[in-house]
This record gives C-alpha cells, sequence and structure tokens, in this order.
C-alpha cells in the first residue's frame, strides 16, 4: 500500500497524488489516501481528488491509527537513520533533498511487499514527469461541464484568453499566512497582463478569484473582461482556468495547475519571480514561464 498524507487544498492535494501515482507505476501498489489530517486539524477543507477520474486502484480513508513513526518529530528521526526504508519525509521545498535520494522518482527504495509512507507536499512537476500525460489524464472531473457555464468556457475557447487567478482569503486576513506567503499585490496581475497583451493585443482577460468582488472593485484592468462567479466549486473552476490560452499566475499551487494542465503549444505564463516572501529555494518553477519581479 501506498499510504499518502493528504493535507491542504486541491492545488497541494493534487502534487501528493501526482507522486505517489508515480511511485505506483513503478510497484503496481494501491494508492490510500488518507484524510485524517484534514478531518483533525483543517475540517473547513474537503479532500476534493474524489471529485477526478483517477486511476482505479486508489482508495480513500480516514484512518487515525497509522504507524507511530509516521508524521512525527520522532519518525523523522528514525527515517534519517534509516531504520524504515520505506518512510518518505519532504524536508524542504526543493527537488531531490529527501532522505537517501538525489532524484527520487529513480532512487525511491520501492519494495512491493513493504508499504509506502508519503508525508509531505511534494511541489516539483519532477516527480511525475515520466507519467505527466497520465496525470493530466487523470485529473478530468467526473462531472460535465455546468450548465451555466457553457458560455464563458466557449468565450475561453475562442479567444486568446489570459487567465489571471488572484489568491486573497487566508492570504491577506491571517496575519501569519500573509508573512509567510503573500507577494502578489494588484500591481503584479496588471502588469502581467499588460506583458501578455504587447505580444498579443486581441488578448482577453479571464478573472479568476476567491473574492471575485474585491477584485471587480480594486484591479482596474483595462480591454475586455470576464469574471467567474466565484461560486463554481473547485473543480469546475479549475477545468475553467485550465482551458485558458496563457496565465498570470499567483505563488499558488492552485493556479500552478491551471497552467500545468494547459496544453496550449504556445502559452505565455507571468509568475512572481520568488514562490515564497522569504526567498526559500524550490523546484515549483516550470522551464518556459517568465518572471515579474516582486
Amino acid at each position: 500500500m501506498i499510504y499518502v498524507d493528504i493535507k491542504g487544498n486541491l492545488g497541494n492535494q493534487m502534487f501528493q497524488y501526482a507522486l505517489a501515482r508515480a511511485i505506483q507505476e513503478r510497484s503496481g501498489q494501491t494508492i490510500c489516501l488518507n484524510t485524517h489530517f484534514l478531518t483533525k486539524y483543517k475540517p473547513e477543507y474537503h479532500c476534493s481528488l474524489d471529485d477526478y477520474i483517477l486511476n482505479n486502484n486508489v482508495i480513500f480513508e480516514d484512518e487515525k491509527s497509522l504507524p507511530f513513526f509516521v508524521n512525527t518529530y520522532r519518525g523523522a528521526v528514525r527515517a534519517l537513520k534509516g531504520l524504515f526504508p520505506e518512510q518518505f519525509y519532504e524536508f524542504c521545498a526543493k527537488f531531490g533533498v529527501y532522505i537517501w535520494m538525489q532524484e527520487p522518482y529513480k532512487k525511491m527504495r520501492i519494495r512491493k511487499t513493504k508499504n509506502i509512507y508519503l508525508v509531505g507536499y511534494w511541489q516539483s512537476a519532477k516527480y511525475f514527469a515520466p507519467i505527466d500525460r497520465t496525470i493530466k489524464k487523470e485529473f478530468t472531473p467526473k462531472q460535465p461541464l455546468i450548465e451555466e457555464n457553457w458560455d464563458l468556457y466557449n468565450k475561453i475557447m475562442n479567444t486568446e484568453s489570459i487567465c489571471v487567478t488572484i489568491r486573497r482569503g487566508d492570504y491577506v486576513t491571517n496575519e501569519k499566512y500573509k508573512k509567510e506567503f503573500f507577494l502578489c499585490d494588484n500591481d503584479f496581475f496588471l502588469e502581467g497582463v499588460k506583458r501578455i497583451k504587447e505580444e498579443i493585443p486581441n488578448a482577453v482577460t479571464f478573472v479568476f478569484s476567491d473574492d471575485v468582488a474585491w477584485v471587480r472593485e480594486n484591479v482596474p484592468f483595462e480591454g475586455e473582461v470576464y469574471y467567474e462567479t466565484g461560486k463554481d466549486p473547485v473543480w469546475e473552476k479549475l477545468r475553467l482556468m485550465s482551458a485558458c490560452k496563457h496565465f498570470v499566475i499567483s505563488n499558488s499551487t492552485f493556479s500552478w495547475w491551471a497552467q500545468h494542465l494547459s496544453d496550449y503549444p504556445d502559452k505565455i505564463v507571468y509568475a512572481p519571480s520568488k514562490w515564497f516572501p522569504d526567498g526559500r529555494a524550490c523546484d515549483i518553477y516550470e522551464d518556459n514561464w517568465r518572471y515579474i519581479q516582486v
């Protein structure tokens, strides 16, 4: 069994599943998505992975009785000593700096007779690069496009659409999160749209946010602009976002997946020049991105 400690909202959950799925390709084991952390510590969150057409060999559990060495400081120490070679803990945000390995997908000690426990966020496409097409296919929502969104979807598909994702929520209301994560102010998004329109004058802006009303009042985009209602479920919102051709993304894993799931060959992606305010190393960046200084 491949046990995955599910944490965070949909963007983080997708990274966690993607690594497990890459390991499953080699081991053939069942993936167990354990949602106990969300149930106990983040009851306002929802495990949204069940809304997608995942591999058949996946189960969901809310089980607190995982082995005592999982997701604890004592467990991390034991893992470092090599006592549990099937444990994989993430200790930093940069790909390749983990227990026993430089390239986790290639060098993980996959033992078909042993359980594997994944504890971390795994925010890098490098973990699942060999099965990227599979991952994109499996991240197809189970439900069809919501009827009320067909007009917006058709506009996205038939224009040089720019997806702008403005993350507010706890990035601005929670002082701790604001200090740790907030980077992208109004000028960042306006500059990103401006740069894309300098190359593609007929581009059309499509705005997605967890606070659409605030964005309408406070971020003065020029030209033709459309706004998602803000009321769609996350799987529908992400479907609309990833249908766009170009992107101005915030430092959010939800934004990241929108641009990654897009297969438009000539897409332009503008991202913040750093992913965390403290400038810590990470491997979430993609090769085709362009950057705006923050």
